[in-house]
């Protein structure tokens, strides 16, 4: 019985020392299909001296295993040879299934590295669109902030005595205005914006009234009066409500204090 087990594995060791490499299989091969090696080359779009590493079994240990296999599987396939028992033989040669495993390893780290990429970049581009929007935000608050402010403090009176200038005639006796001051009120109804300056350029009053407000004005005549919402104001001369209808042009109203006739 020992015997018999010693020379069935005496039988396998010969097979396996005479079993053909792969490049003996592939240049035999070759031979009997009638093909050289510049045709295997131009045909399999490879060097000679990569199909001279494959047949002459040289193949450096430093190549790349996975290029090499689909190599052999190519020429496997030209030759009619079993591509599955080439390949085989060719990882048992060159013993590459570590390097063929490391291989994958890299492709799947390069996909995990591509999808890393893609979210860096979408990232990226939130947080420039981010600052972009905070930087408009900002330029905007600025422009607000210098554009011209109208003043809201309370009615100055000129107090600065004054030279006196001729008044201009009214028709109307009961419009006649002292020679030293004209004096009027003005009541909101609304919000207004108002400047009103005397015959001096002296500001009598300026800002925005409230509505429900009334100023009482003073100054050296003739005095220019501009209102920002002419509507809603109602302005008493000497006791008398005037008309300013006429003087009203988009929205505001310019003119002068005794009104010209």
């Amino acid at each position: 019985m020992s015997n018999t087990q010693e020379s069935s594995n005496s039988t396998t060791d010969n097979d396996c020392e005479t079993a053909p490499s792969l490049g003996r299989q592939l240049l035999n091969a070759r031979q009997q299909a009638g093909m050289s090696i510049d045709e295997v080359a131009l045909k399999l779009f490879i060097s000679k001296a990569v199909v001279n590493e494959l047949e002459t079994d040289t193949v450096p240990e430093s190549s790349n295993a996975l290029f090499y296999r689909g190599y052999v599987k190519s020429y496997a396939v030209l030759l009619g040879l079993d591509c599955e028992d080439m390949v085989k033989t060719f990882r048992a040669q060159y013993h590459c299934d570590n390097d063929l495993k490391t291989m994958q390893t890299f492709s799947n780290r390069s996909k995990n590295d591509t999808h890393n990429n893609y979210l860096n970049w979408v990232t990226t581009g939130v947080v420039i669109i981010i600052f972009i929007a905070v930087i408009v935000w900002w330029w905007q608050r600025q422009s607000m902030a210098e554009m011209p402010t109208i003043s809201q403090e309370p009615v100055a009176i000129a107090t600065e005595p004054s030279p006196r200038l001729p008044i201009a005639p009214v028709a109307n006796a009961a419009m006649e205005v002292d020679e030293n001051n004209v004096q009027s009120t003005f009541t909101f109804s609304q919000d207004c914006w108002v400047k009103i300056t005397d015959a001096t350029n002296a500001v009598v009053a300026i800002g925005i009234k409230k509505a429900g407000t009334s100023i009482e004005v003073s100054g050296v005549p003739p005095l220019e009066v501009i209102l920002g919402a002419p509507q809603g104001v109602e302005i008493t001369y000497h006791e008398q409500v005037l008309d300013i209808s006429s003087y009203i042009s988009n929205e505001t109203a310019t003119f002068t204090l005794p009104l010209e006739q």
